[in-house]
């Protein structure tokens, strides 16, 4: 699971994303809420990509934000969510997964338009309850890391793009700077 990069999402996390007023008995939900909403923005791009015309709202190509914007976006979701709910079991459909349900294969973007809507679906059913005060599975959240990993895997096979350094290179980006280098080594140990 080196390859998630969940030691640098975490130091990452804690320099860039983290608010202190989280840090109360909700801030886990709170987070988690902070995350669904940038899967659906994530979905939002990917759906502009689809539509005939390709145009993102900015001018700029939208299979380019698809390839620099949300593939390692998803890998950061994914890792954050893993890092969240470090109760979750790794499995080998988390590695894994399918994001078409085991049918057809469906062009790349269709089957990320797929994955995120479910992923999104399932972080929903997963708050929902709880704003309610009623407990519900984490079941919920490890369907949702599957949907966003099979999503991050078909985007970086579509664009043959390495998600480990698409990943650290998003979070590097948004940094401002590199890495420690002891969170880089860790990755670089894996190969």
């Amino acid at each position: 699971m080196r390859h998630w990069l969940l030691r640098a999402q975490a130091w990452w996390d804690a320099q860039r994303f983290d608010q202190p007023e989280w840090q109360v008995t909700a801030w886990r939900e709170q987070k988690l809420r902070h995350i669904q909403l940038h899967v659906a923005k994530a979905l939002g791009k990917v759906v502009a990509a689809y539509e005939p015309g390709g145009e993102a709202p900015s001018g700029t190509d939208a299979l380019a934000r698809v390839r620099n914007e949300v593939l390692p976006d998803v890998a950061i979701y994914r890792s954050q969510l893993l890092n969240l709910f470090p109760e979750v079991e790794v499995s080998p459909s988390l590695v894994s997964p399918s994001v078409d349900g085991g049918g057809q294969e469906a062009e790349p973007l269709l089957q990320v338009v797929l994955g995120l809507s479910r992923a999104s679906a399932q972080l929903a059913a997963y708050l929902e309850p709880r704003e309610h005060g009623v407990a519900s599975p984490v079941s919920h959240i490890r369907e949702a890391i599957a949907h966003l990993q099979a999503s991050a895997e078909a985007l970086a096979t579509a664009f043959a793009i390495d998600l480990a350094r698409a990943h650290q290179a998003r979070l590097e980006s948004l940094l401002g700077a590199p890495l420690p280098a002891s969170l880089v080594e860790e990755r670089e140990e894996e190969r």
